[in-house]
């Protein structure tokens, strides 16, 4: 990994040489707070936001643990999902997830992902992550989330 700064937090240059093929594999158990709770009474199904947060996670470590550093001040945002969710599991099933590096385009980075139980294939799809830098990522949410606030406050000012 390559990075330049002319100053603090600006970017000029930077190569990450985010490898096609590149592949993360994980295992997690399925958890009571990540089911569905309006089909029935008690425990429901493993949720789709909940196997797309997985899925998500299980991209964002491939790039932190193979390319971008742990302890970095590199990480990864989610930018597309595109993923179908086709069988149902119950609570405590072990999921493995995979995810695989197909396309990479500077700081954008586009995989294939799954998840499936011990019986079948119970997801599938893409999913895309943009490389940021934490402390300018932050920097620009904190000028957003102040832009908020006065927009509000002259908003209630008005009223």
């Amino acid at each position: 990994m390559e990075n330049k700064f002319i100053k603090p937090n600006k970017i000029i240059c930077m190569e990450f040489n985010i490898k096609i093929g590149s592949k993360n594999e994980r295992r997690i158990k399925v958890d009571h707070n990540q089911t569905t709770s309006f089909l029935w009474e008690g425990e429901n199904v493993f949720s789709t936001p909940s196997m797309i947060s997985e899925m998500e996670e299980t991209c964002r470590l491939l790039l932190k643990e193979q390319f971008l550093g742990v302890d970095s001040d590199w990480d990864s945002v989610g930018t597309i999902v595109d993923v179908n969710h086709i069988a149902a599991t119950p609570v405590g099933a072990e999921i493995l997830l995979k995810a695989e590096v197909i396309n990479s385009d500077g700081r954008k980075v586009s995989f294939q992902v799954s998840a499936e139980d011990s019986l079948e294939l119970i997801g599938d799809g893409k999913h895309e992550r943009f490389i940021i830098n934490v402390p300018r990522f932050k920097e620009k949410f904190d000028q957003k989330v102040k832009r908020l606030s006065d927009f509000k406050n002259s908003k209630s000012a008005r009223s």
